[in-house]
Protein backbone atom coordinates (compact mmCIF):
# COMPACT_ATOMS: atom_id res chain seq x y z
CA UNK A 1 0.00 0.00 0.00
CA UNK A 2 2.82 2.40 0.89
CA UNK A 3 4.59 1.63 -2.40
CA UNK A 4 1.41 2.25 -4.42
CA UNK A 5 0.88 5.56 -2.65
CA UNK A 6 4.45 6.59 -3.44
CA UNK A 7 4.02 5.75 -7.13
CA UNK A 8 0.78 7.75 -7.25
CA UNK A 9 2.52 10.77 -5.72
CA UNK A 10 5.23 10.50 -8.35
CA UNK A 11 2.71 10.52 -11.18
CA UNK A 12 0.82 13.61 -9.92
CA UNK A 13 2.95 16.78 -10.26
CA UNK A 14 2.93 19.05 -7.26
CA UNK A 15 1.35 22.44 -7.72
CA UNK A 16 3.87 25.30 -7.59
CA UNK A 17 4.06 26.99 -4.21
CA UNK A 18 2.69 30.54 -3.95
CA UNK A 19 6.12 31.83 -2.97
CA UNK A 20 7.74 30.44 -6.12
CA UNK A 21 4.96 31.84 -8.29
CA UNK A 22 5.28 35.24 -6.60
CA UNK A 23 9.03 35.22 -7.23
CA UNK A 24 8.51 34.58 -10.95
CA UNK A 25 5.81 37.27 -11.20
CA UNK A 26 7.89 39.77 -9.23
CA UNK A 27 10.74 39.09 -11.67
CA UNK A 28 8.40 40.10 -14.50
CA UNK A 29 7.65 43.39 -12.72
CA UNK A 30 11.37 43.88 -12.08
CA UNK A 31 12.05 43.50 -15.81
CA UNK A 32 9.40 46.08 -16.69
CA UNK A 33 10.84 48.62 -14.25
CA UNK A 34 14.39 47.82 -15.32
CA UNK A 35 13.57 48.71 -18.93
CA UNK A 36 12.15 52.03 -17.71
CA UNK A 37 15.38 53.24 -16.10
CA UNK A 38 18.16 51.32 -17.83
CA UNK A 39 18.36 53.69 -20.83
CA UNK A 40 18.75 56.92 -18.86
CA UNK A 41 22.45 56.64 -18.15
CA UNK A 42 23.18 55.48 -21.72
CA UNK A 43 21.35 58.34 -23.47
CA UNK A 44 24.49 60.25 -24.59
CA UNK A 45 25.98 57.08 -26.11
CA UNK A 46 22.66 56.09 -27.69
CA UNK A 47 22.31 59.56 -29.18
CA UNK A 48 25.76 59.39 -30.77
CA UNK A 49 25.33 55.78 -31.86
CA UNK A 50 22.13 56.17 -33.88
CA UNK A 51 22.28 59.87 -34.70
CA UNK A 52 19.44 61.18 -32.55
CA UNK A 53 18.40 64.81 -32.39
CA UNK A 54 17.43 66.51 -29.13
CA UNK A 55 13.77 65.65 -29.73
CA UNK A 56 14.64 62.11 -30.78
CA UNK A 57 16.60 61.60 -27.58
CA UNK A 58 13.56 62.43 -25.49
CA UNK A 59 11.47 59.97 -27.51
CA UNK A 60 13.80 57.11 -26.56
CA UNK A 61 12.32 57.55 -23.08
CA UNK A 62 8.89 58.87 -24.05
CA UNK A 63 8.06 56.11 -26.54
CA UNK A 64 8.33 53.48 -23.80
CA UNK A 65 6.58 55.50 -21.12
CA UNK A 66 3.79 56.69 -23.43
CA UNK A 67 2.92 53.21 -24.73
CA UNK A 68 3.19 51.75 -21.24
CA UNK A 69 1.05 54.38 -19.54
CA UNK A 70 -1.55 54.82 -22.27
CA UNK A 71 -2.17 51.09 -22.72
CA UNK A 72 -1.81 49.91 -19.12
CA UNK A 73 -5.55 49.86 -18.44
CA UNK A 74 -6.17 48.19 -21.78
CA UNK A 75 -3.61 45.53 -20.87
CA UNK A 76 -5.37 44.84 -17.60
CA UNK A 77 -8.73 44.57 -19.34
CA UNK A 78 -7.25 42.22 -21.95
CA UNK A 79 -5.92 40.02 -19.13
CA UNK A 80 -9.41 39.83 -17.62
CA UNK A 81 -11.05 38.93 -20.92
CA UNK A 82 -8.41 36.65 -22.46
CA UNK A 83 -6.83 35.12 -19.36
CA UNK A 84 -4.07 36.52 -17.18
CA UNK A 85 -1.40 33.92 -17.81
CA UNK A 86 -1.81 33.90 -21.64
CA UNK A 87 -1.60 37.71 -21.74
CA UNK A 88 1.47 37.67 -19.48
CA UNK A 89 3.23 35.07 -21.62
CA UNK A 90 2.38 36.94 -24.85
CA UNK A 91 3.55 40.22 -23.30
CA UNK A 92 6.88 38.74 -22.24
CA UNK A 93 7.42 37.31 -25.72
CA UNK A 94 6.74 40.69 -27.30
CA UNK A 95 9.01 42.32 -24.72
CA UNK A 96 11.89 40.06 -25.76
CA UNK A 97 11.31 40.92 -29.43
CA UNK A 98 11.22 44.67 -28.74
CA UNK A 99 14.38 44.52 -26.62
CA UNK A 100 16.32 42.61 -29.27
CA UNK A 101 15.17 45.07 -31.97
CA UNK A 102 16.26 48.03 -29.82
CA UNK A 103 19.72 46.53 -29.34
CA UNK A 104 20.11 45.97 -33.09
CA UNK A 105 18.76 49.39 -34.11
CA UNK A 106 21.00 51.47 -36.38
CA UNK A 107 18.69 54.45 -36.86
CA UNK A 108 16.34 56.63 -34.80
CA UNK A 109 13.08 55.33 -36.30
CA UNK A 110 13.79 51.67 -35.54
CA UNK A 111 15.04 52.41 -32.03
CA UNK A 112 11.99 54.52 -31.12
CA UNK A 113 9.63 51.93 -32.63
CA UNK A 114 11.37 49.18 -30.65
CA UNK A 115 11.03 51.20 -27.44
CA UNK A 116 7.33 51.69 -28.15
CA UNK A 117 7.04 47.92 -28.63
CA UNK A 118 8.68 47.39 -25.26
CA UNK A 119 6.17 49.77 -23.69
CA UNK A 120 3.25 48.00 -25.35
CA UNK A 121 4.51 44.68 -24.02
CA UNK A 122 5.04 46.13 -20.54
CA UNK A 123 1.41 47.34 -20.54
CA UNK A 124 0.36 43.70 -20.89
CA UNK A 125 2.94 42.24 -18.50
CA UNK A 126 2.51 44.54 -15.49
CA UNK A 127 -1.27 44.24 -14.81
CA UNK A 128 -1.41 40.53 -15.69
CA UNK A 129 1.52 39.75 -13.39
CA UNK A 130 0.03 41.75 -10.51
CA UNK A 131 -3.38 40.10 -10.88
CA UNK A 132 -1.77 36.65 -10.89
CA UNK A 133 0.30 37.55 -7.84
CA UNK A 134 -2.79 38.65 -5.91
CA UNK A 135 -4.58 35.44 -6.88
CA UNK A 136 -1.86 33.44 -5.12
CA UNK A 137 -2.75 35.06 -1.77
CA UNK A 138 -6.51 35.13 -1.08
CA UNK A 139 -6.09 36.30 2.53
CA UNK A 140 -5.85 39.95 3.53
CA UNK A 141 -2.54 39.53 5.40
CA UNK A 142 -0.99 37.51 2.59
CA UNK A 143 -1.84 40.16 0.06
CA UNK A 144 -0.30 42.86 2.20
CA UNK A 145 2.99 40.96 2.29
CA UNK A 146 2.81 40.27 -1.44
CA UNK A 147 2.26 43.97 -2.15
CA UNK A 148 5.26 44.78 0.03
CA UNK A 149 7.39 42.45 -2.07
CA UNK A 150 5.92 43.95 -5.23
CA UNK A 151 6.75 47.49 -4.17
CA UNK A 152 10.29 46.58 -3.17
CA UNK A 153 10.89 44.80 -6.45
CA UNK A 154 9.55 47.75 -8.42
CA UNK A 155 11.98 50.04 -6.65
CA UNK A 156 14.80 47.54 -7.14
CA UNK A 157 14.10 47.58 -10.86
CA UNK A 158 14.69 51.32 -10.93
CA UNK A 159 17.85 51.01 -8.83
CA UNK A 160 19.16 48.11 -10.88
CA UNK A 161 18.43 49.94 -14.11
CA UNK A 162 20.62 52.97 -13.41
CA UNK A 163 23.47 50.80 -12.13
CA UNK A 164 23.25 48.16 -14.85
CA UNK A 165 22.87 50.81 -17.54
CA UNK A 166 26.07 52.53 -16.46
CA UNK A 167 28.02 49.30 -16.07
CA UNK A 168 27.01 47.79 -19.42
CA UNK A 169 27.39 51.05 -21.36
CA UNK A 170 30.92 51.55 -20.07
CA UNK A 171 31.94 47.90 -20.46
CA UNK A 172 30.31 46.81 -23.72
CA UNK A 173 28.41 49.70 -25.31
CA UNK A 174 24.80 50.82 -25.23
CA UNK A 175 23.30 47.90 -27.29
CA UNK A 176 24.08 45.58 -24.40
CA UNK A 177 21.59 47.30 -22.13
CA UNK A 178 18.82 46.06 -24.43
CA UNK A 179 20.37 42.64 -25.02
CA UNK A 180 20.63 42.09 -21.26
CA UNK A 181 16.99 43.06 -20.77
CA UNK A 182 15.98 40.63 -23.53
CA UNK A 183 17.98 37.82 -21.88
CA UNK A 184 16.43 38.54 -18.51
CA UNK A 185 12.93 38.54 -20.02
CA UNK A 186 13.59 35.11 -21.55
CA UNK A 187 14.50 33.70 -18.13
CA UNK A 188 11.37 35.29 -16.64
CA UNK A 189 9.23 33.77 -19.40
CA UNK A 190 10.58 30.30 -18.66
CA UNK A 191 9.96 30.82 -14.92
CA UNK A 192 6.37 31.94 -15.53
CA UNK A 193 5.64 28.95 -17.76
CA UNK A 194 7.12 26.62 -15.13
CA UNK A 195 5.94 28.07 -11.84
CA UNK A 196 2.80 30.16 -12.38
CA UNK A 197 -0.61 28.45 -12.72
CA UNK A 198 -3.61 30.22 -14.21
CA UNK A 199 -6.62 29.13 -12.20
CA UNK A 200 -8.79 32.17 -12.98
CA UNK A 201 -11.17 31.89 -15.91
CA UNK A 202 -11.49 34.78 -18.38
CA UNK A 203 -14.26 37.17 -17.43
CA UNK A 204 -17.26 37.76 -19.73
CA UNK A 205 -17.48 41.19 -21.28
CA UNK A 206 -16.29 43.36 -24.13
CA UNK A 207 -13.13 45.33 -24.80
CA UNK A 208 -13.41 49.12 -24.89
CA UNK A 209 -11.58 49.62 -28.17
CA UNK A 210 -12.94 53.12 -28.81
CA UNK A 211 -11.92 54.34 -25.36
CA UNK A 212 -8.45 52.79 -25.70
CA UNK A 213 -7.81 54.39 -29.09
CA UNK A 214 -9.12 57.77 -27.92
CA UNK A 215 -7.01 58.00 -24.76
CA UNK A 216 -3.90 56.72 -26.57
CA UNK A 217 -4.24 59.36 -29.29
CA UNK A 218 -4.90 62.05 -26.67
CA UNK A 219 -1.75 61.23 -24.71
CA UNK A 220 0.31 60.95 -27.89
CA UNK A 221 -0.78 64.42 -29.01
CA UNK A 222 -0.11 65.83 -25.56
CA UNK A 223 3.40 64.36 -25.28
CA UNK A 224 4.27 65.31 -28.86
CA UNK A 225 3.13 68.88 -28.27
CA UNK A 226 5.03 69.27 -25.00
CA UNK A 227 8.16 67.68 -26.48
CA UNK A 228 8.16 69.68 -29.70
CA UNK A 229 7.48 73.03 -28.03
CA UNK A 230 11.10 73.32 -26.91
CA UNK A 231 12.35 73.38 -30.50
CA UNK A 232 9.63 75.37 -32.29
CA UNK A 233 8.13 77.50 -29.52
CA UNK A 234 4.70 77.48 -27.91
CA UNK A 235 3.19 79.72 -30.61
CA UNK A 236 3.85 77.23 -33.41
CA UNK A 237 0.58 76.19 -35.07
CA UNK A 238 1.53 72.48 -35.01
CA UNK A 239 2.16 72.61 -31.27
CA UNK A 240 -1.09 74.46 -30.60
CA UNK A 241 -2.94 72.02 -32.84
CA UNK A 242 -1.48 69.00 -31.05
CA UNK A 243 -2.33 70.38 -27.60
CA UNK A 244 -5.83 71.35 -28.76
CA UNK A 245 -6.38 67.90 -30.22
CA UNK A 246 -5.22 66.36 -26.95
CA UNK A 247 -7.74 68.42 -24.98
CA UNK A 248 -10.60 67.51 -27.35
CA UNK A 249 -9.69 63.83 -27.33
CA UNK A 250 -9.51 63.75 -23.53
CA UNK A 251 -12.97 65.30 -23.30
CA UNK A 252 -14.25 62.79 -25.84
CA UNK A 253 -12.70 60.00 -23.77
CA UNK A 254 -14.54 61.23 -20.67
CA UNK A 255 -17.84 61.20 -22.57
CA UNK A 256 -17.17 57.73 -23.99
CA UNK A 257 -16.32 56.27 -20.59
CA UNK A 258 -19.40 57.81 -19.00
CA UNK A 259 -21.76 56.22 -21.52
CA UNK A 260 -20.27 52.73 -21.86
CA UNK A 261 -21.25 49.90 -19.50
CA UNK A 262 -17.88 48.20 -20.11
CA UNK A 263 -15.77 51.37 -19.77
CA UNK A 264 -12.00 51.17 -19.57
CA UNK A 265 -12.16 53.50 -16.54
CA UNK A 266 -15.45 53.30 -14.59
CA UNK A 267 -16.68 56.89 -14.11
CA UNK A 268 -16.97 56.61 -10.32
CA UNK A 269 -13.49 55.15 -9.82
CA UNK A 270 -11.52 58.40 -9.94
CA UNK A 271 -14.03 60.10 -7.63
CA UNK A 272 -13.18 57.70 -4.80
CA UNK A 273 -11.25 59.55 -2.11
CA UNK A 274 -8.16 57.36 -1.82
CA UNK A 275 -7.99 56.63 -5.54
CA UNK A 276 -8.26 60.31 -6.47
CA UNK A 277 -5.63 61.32 -3.91
CA UNK A 278 -3.30 58.54 -4.95
CA UNK A 279 -3.57 59.43 -8.63
CA UNK A 280 -2.95 63.10 -7.91
CA UNK A 281 0.15 62.34 -5.85
CA UNK A 282 1.48 59.94 -8.50
CA UNK A 283 0.92 62.55 -11.22
CA UNK A 284 2.87 65.14 -9.23
CA UNK A 285 5.64 62.69 -8.37
CA UNK A 286 5.90 61.38 -11.92
CA UNK A 287 6.17 64.86 -13.41
CA UNK A 288 9.25 65.49 -11.24
CA UNK A 289 10.75 62.02 -10.90
CA UNK A 290 10.74 61.01 -14.58
CA UNK A 291 12.14 64.37 -15.68
CA UNK A 292 14.86 64.12 -13.03
CA UNK A 293 16.00 60.69 -14.21
CA UNK A 294 16.08 61.98 -17.79
CA UNK A 295 17.99 65.25 -17.32
CA UNK A 296 20.29 64.31 -14.43
CA UNK A 297 22.33 61.67 -16.36
CA UNK A 298 22.70 64.09 -19.28
CA UNK A 299 23.93 66.83 -16.95
CA UNK A 300 26.32 64.49 -15.13
CA UNK A 301 27.91 63.25 -18.34
CA UNK A 302 27.75 66.23 -20.68
CA UNK A 303 28.32 69.06 -18.18
CA UNK A 304 30.27 67.40 -15.35
CA UNK A 305 32.17 64.90 -17.50
CA UNK A 306 31.21 61.82 -15.49
CA UNK A 307 31.46 58.37 -17.06
CA UNK A 308 28.43 56.08 -17.46
CA UNK A 309 29.29 53.94 -14.42
CA UNK A 310 29.91 56.94 -12.15
CA UNK A 311 26.63 58.45 -13.37
CA UNK A 312 24.73 55.27 -12.51
CA UNK A 313 26.28 55.12 -9.05
CA UNK A 314 25.40 58.78 -8.49
CA UNK A 315 21.70 58.09 -9.08
CA UNK A 316 21.65 54.95 -6.97
CA UNK A 317 20.66 56.70 -3.68
CA UNK A 318 17.54 58.15 -5.33
CA UNK A 319 16.51 54.78 -6.69
CA UNK A 320 17.20 53.05 -3.36
CA UNK A 321 15.07 55.63 -1.53
CA UNK A 322 12.22 54.84 -3.93
CA UNK A 323 12.69 51.12 -3.28
CA UNK A 324 12.63 51.63 0.51
CA UNK A 325 9.51 53.77 0.40
CA UNK A 326 7.70 51.26 -1.80
CA UNK A 327 8.61 48.42 0.56
CA UNK A 328 7.42 50.27 3.68
CA UNK A 329 4.19 51.70 2.24
CA UNK A 330 2.00 48.54 2.52
CA UNK A 331 2.94 48.22 6.20
CA UNK A 332 1.97 51.81 7.03
CA UNK A 333 -0.97 52.37 9.43
CA UNK A 334 -4.30 52.84 7.68
CA UNK A 335 -3.31 51.01 4.49
CA UNK A 336 -5.84 48.38 3.53
CA UNK A 337 -5.66 45.71 0.85
CA UNK A 338 -8.82 44.70 -0.94
CA UNK A 339 -9.61 40.98 -0.62
CA UNK A 340 -10.86 40.82 -4.19
CA UNK A 341 -8.63 39.11 -6.77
Amino acid sequence: MKEARTQTERRVPRAPRPGAALAALAAAQFTVMLATSVVNVALPEIRAGVGLSDTGTTWVVNAYGLAFGALLLAGGRAADLLGRRPVLVAGLGLFVAGSVAAGLATGPALLIAARATQGLAAAAVAPAALALAMSQYPSHAGRGKALGVWGAVSGAGGAGGVLLGGLLTQAGGWPWIFHSVALGAIFVLVAVLTLVPDAARPEPGRFDLLGTVTVTLALTCLVWGLTGARGTGWADTRILGALGAAALLLMAFAVIEHRRPYALIPPGLLATGRVAAGNLLMALLGSVWIALFFFLPLYQQQALGSGPLATGLGQLPLACASMLGAALAPASPGVSVSPRP
